[in-house]
């Protein structure tokens, strides 16, 4: 009897050592409290906020107010294509100074329709260098017979076609010439002086005589209109 209750007090010792040990660990199980491997979260940073991607400045922008869709302009880029629509021929260098001299842009507007040129006199000068050689080259047509049309694209390369827009010589393979779009160029003709220009649609005629005496008409008239055109305004 005296064994049996020796025993039960050593039990009962021996449970109530364990009861702390289970009481932590059932405390400390579950949910209950934060996890050892969860980063503290930062105070000023709102829950699950990622890194932003749109509006970044690690993301480059493709569209906005001053993005038109073209490509690169560095270095050995092409030009931009201008923008769509008819051309202001009136607006150009050379259309200006025929704006501000009436007496010459009326007196080129009549030698041009007789010489059988459809488009306006702002589209026949667009191209040349400046207002000397564009009026040389009505000169020549005049004098020579030459279509001006054809005396023009030698010299500029260019022509204007009856919708207004701007064609360029290319020189295809065989070695004949056709007017293309300018974005469609692979080899642009090359352009020729007044005199060269004789020589190639008028072989017949005295070149440097001729281009001579058209740029002297020139000179001739482009100071005399200016001079009306003072007067007048």
């Amino acid at each position: 009897m005296r064994r049996v209750r020796v025993a039960l007090v050593v039990t009962a010792i021996v449970g109530m050592a364990f009861v702390p040990v289970f009481a932590g660990q059932h405390g400390n199980s579950g949910n209950h409290g934060p996890s050892a491997h969860t980063p503290p979260s930062h105070p000023n940073k709102p829950p699950n906020a990622g890194p932003k991607t749109s509006g970044s400045h690690d993301s480059p922008k493709t569209s906005g107010p001053h993005d038109n869709g073209s490509k690169s302009r560095g270095p050995g880029a092409a030009a931009p294509t201008p923008a769509s629509g008819p051309i202001n021929f009136s607006s150009t260098p050379l259309g200006l100074k025929l704006t501000k001299n009436t007496a010459l842009q009326s007196k080129l507007t009549t030698n041009l329709t007789a010489l059988g040129y459809k488009g306006t006199v702002f589209e026949a000068a667009y191209g040349f260098k400046n207002l000397g050689q564009f009026v040389a080259a009505t000169n020549v047509s005049q004098n020579l017979g030459i279509p001006f049309d054809k005396l023009k694209v030698q010299m500029t390369g260019l022509s204007v076609d009856a919708n207004g827009t701007v064609m360029k010589a290319n020189v295809n393979g065989d070695g004949t010439i056709t007017m293309v779009d300018p974005a469609q160029v692979t080899n642009a003709a090359p352009t020729r002086s007044l005199g060269q220009s004789i020589q190639t649609l008028k072989p017949t005629a005295d070149a440097t005589t001729a281009a001579s005496t058209a740029n002297k008409q020139a000179d001739s008239e482009i100071a005399r209109t200016s001079k009306d055109s003072k007067k007048k305004s």
